[in-house]
């Protein structure tokens, strides 16, 4: 099956699974703060979109799909720095915080400061893989 895929289809498709891997572990990783923070949506909700798209990349190869899932990993550097900044920040309002809250985060296990730099990975894996460089090897596939 593999055998009539080119380089550039099969770097995509590597892509693409790591977006999956990313989908299951951001779900496991944000499932405590998803009733608290709205932004842990985001790299879930983002995996998603990623790994039906590069899908349907490496399924139908033309050119417009392959400037799509471009784009999208473009998009994963974005996803990447903000969950960096996220993870990275601190709390500003420490009185604010109601009892509750803080009992919370006594008990919250510490974020992983470079757990986001994942999508950035995936994303150069990717981009190698759409890359203009290797453009002959995409039109003589068509």
């Amino acid at each position: 099956m593999f055998k009539k895929y080119t380089l550039n289809r099969l770097l995509v498709l590597t892509a693409t699974a790591g977006y999956a891997f990313l989908l299951a572990d951001t779900i496991i990783e944000h499932l405590n703060t998803f009733s608290q923070e709205t932004m842990s949506f985001i790299p879930p909700a983002f995996s998603l979109i990623a790994l039906v798209l590069g899908l349907l990349a490496v399924y139908k190869w033309k050119g417009k799909i392959i400037q799509v899932i471009h784009v999208i990993f473009f998009l994963s550097f974005l996803i990447a720095s903000a969950g960096l900044y996220f993870h990275l920040e601190e709390e500003e309002n420490d009185e604010q915080l109601t009892t509750e809250q803080r009992m919370h985060e006594e008990n919250e296990k510490e974020k992983p400061l470079l757990a986001p730099l994942a999508f950035g990975a995936v994303a150069v894996v990717g981009l190698l893989g759409t890359s203009r460089k290797w453009e002959a090897e995409m039109n003589a596939r068509k």
